[in-house]
């Protein structure tokens, strides 16, 4: 495997979608900066694991709500030996409310985690690449954003976090004509990927049969879906619904509950 002197930061990569996501790309002979924010013991495991396997890998503890702490995420990406050319924000901050419950509190979480914090990267990565452009003139960076296909399929359940996914959207489709000069920007909207905390099999299998192909996203997909997109130079400003259709014929509540 030849490791390439680039970076990409996956956001939330120490565990779950993060950490398929930290290992294929290691596969795939890049270079990843793994963030965490509370799950520290996580972390150096998986960092450990995928230097064993022959990976380049950084570790960068940053709380997404705090605009210092990712200032601080930046500067150390930037500080590194190698180029830093990509950006999966997956990291995401999911709680249960309603439109007559939600307390702003949570919309703020939401918010900072899943669209605020997002943007910044983005911005941080856009302004980064520019100043590599005058160097190599052909050099572009990308930005990958993990949305949520519940923005497709509408229902009233989880308020605040459905907002933030939608900004996020947004987000996806605004940055890829600002940066455009020096940024690819896309989406990856999955549905029911990974069994929720407490969630047992059996209810992890039932939602996924309520949709109209009878399953939903697989890590295997996403991690395809990744690739296609940096593989794939004149794609930007899409978003990739793998949800087994759900999208089609949504639930009027949401499946998990």
């Amino acid at each position: 495997m030849v490791i390439k002197s680039k970076t990409i930061l996956v956001t939330a990569s120490a565990k779950r979608l993060g950490k398929f996501i930290a290992i294929d790309l290691i596969n795939k002979g890049w270079k990843v900066a793994i963030h965490y924010n509370k799950s520290k013991k996580f972390a150096e495991e998986t960092a450990d694991y995928l230097i064993k396997i022959g990976g380049q890998v950084s570790i960068h503890q940053a709380d997404l709500t705090c605009n210092t702490d990712i200032e601080k995420l930046v500067k150390e990406i930037e500080r590194q030996d190698s180029t830093w050319v990509g950006l999966i924000n997956n990291a995401g901050y999911f709680n249960y409310d309603n439109g007559t419950s939600f307390r702003v509190e949570e919309l703020h979480r939401h918010m900072s985690v899943n669209f605020v914090a997002p943007a910044l990267l983005t911005k941080a990565l856009a302004k980064y690449t520019m100043k590599i452009k005058k160097q190599k003139n052909n050099f572009q960076g990308f930005v990958i954003n993990i949305i949520d296909a519940k923005i497709f399929g509408l229902n009233p359940d989880y308020y605040t976090y459905t907002l933030s996914k939608q900004a996020m959207y947004g987000l996806t489709k605004m940055s890829a004509l600002t940066y455009s000069t020096c940024l690819r920007v896309n989406g990856i909207a999955p549905g029911i990927t990974l069994l929720a905390p407490g969630q047992d099999q059996k209810a992890f299998e039932k939602s996924h049969k309520k949709n109209l192909l009878k399953s939903s996203s697989t890590v295997e997909e996403i991690l395809n879906t990744i690739q296609l997109i940096i593989n794939s130079k004149s794609m930007t400003g899409h978003i990739t619904v793998l949800d087994g259709g759900a999208h089609l014929a949504p639930p009027r509540r949401d499946v998990g509950l």
